[in-house]
């Protein structure tokens, strides 16, 4: 109830009282307007735009064409070109290959699935996440991606960490973002960036170490840990041929580029 005073000015307290009102009816419309859009976001009536510059998008938001989300270091960006590309130290690490089709749009859509999508709506490529409704886009500080439902349960991945931690390493063997293409070129070719694939007792992990034993000279986690297996493998690289592009020129000759074959200085 709205209480007044009345004293000496009693149609002056009148007035007054009617503003009250009049600020009480503007404070419950801004509410409704809140409200409202709030509702159109979770109804999907109306997809919003993500903040610029944020680290992930919403049920309902959208990635326009220059549009990106970032960690800060890394980003994932909407090109102009209707590609969608992550960059990890301005280095693209992955893509959904859909290049060609400019104004197409990223749609982190209410079911669950994060689209990108042609001008009209027409799907260019899809993560197919869709029935978990509430998921979220994040970009997360270790370069990876990632597609979360409900209770951090991640549905998909860009499974770029590993690659990223690679670029980061570059520079402590004195090599440039240009040496990244050739490095990925050969562990994509020798491992896929698996750190488990091959035989321990053989050729093993990321950089293909025969026997994977030897990148215990890097760190006692080496049968499980790609980071340790990066760093050797990038020092076993600068050891033998001196850089990356280097290693994949001799690779591209003989189908190989050393560790299988080689006596690693360690």
């Amino acid at each position: 109830m709205l209480s007044c005073h009345y004293g000496p000015g009693g149609r002056a307290a009148t007035v007054s009282g009617v503003a009250a009102r009049g600020v009480a009816a503007r404070r419950a419309g801004a509410r409704l307007a809140v409200l409202l859009a709030v509702l159109g976001l979770v109804l999907g009536s109306s997809p919003a735009r993500a903040a610029v510059g944020t680290a992930g998008l919403l049920p309902g938001q959208t990635l326009l064409a220059g549009q990106s989300i970032s960690d800060g270091r890394d980003i994932l960006t909407m090109q102009a070109d209707g590609n969608l590309v992550l960059y990890a130290r301005s280095i693209p690490v992955w893509a959904s290959n859909t290049a060609g089709h400019g104004g197409a749009q990223l749609v982190m859509q209410a079911d669950g699935n994060l689209v990108v999508a042609a001008p009209g709506g027409r799907p260019l490529w899809t993560a197919g996440t869709g029935g978990h409704s509430g998921s979220v886009l994040v970009m997360k500080a270790d370069g990876d991606a990632v597609l979360d439902a409900p209770g951090h349960v991640t549905l998909w991945s860009t499974n770029t960490s590993k690659q990223t931690y690679a670029i980061t390493q570059l520079a402590a063997h004195g090599w440039g973002p240009d040496q990244f293409g050739c490095l990925n070129n050969i562990w994509i070719r020798e491992s896929g960036w698996n750190e488990l694939a091959g035989n321990p007792a053989y050729a093993y992990g990321i950089p293909q170490a025969d026997p994977g034993s030897k990148m215990a000279a890097e760190g006692s986690d080496w049968l499980t840990n790609p980071q340790t297996q990066i760093r050797w493998g990038e020092d076993y690289i600068q050891g033998r041929y001196g850089s990356p592009c280097q290693a994949w020129a001799y690779w591209q000759a003989r189908r190989y580029y050393g560790p299988l074959l080689a006596v690693v200085p360690f």
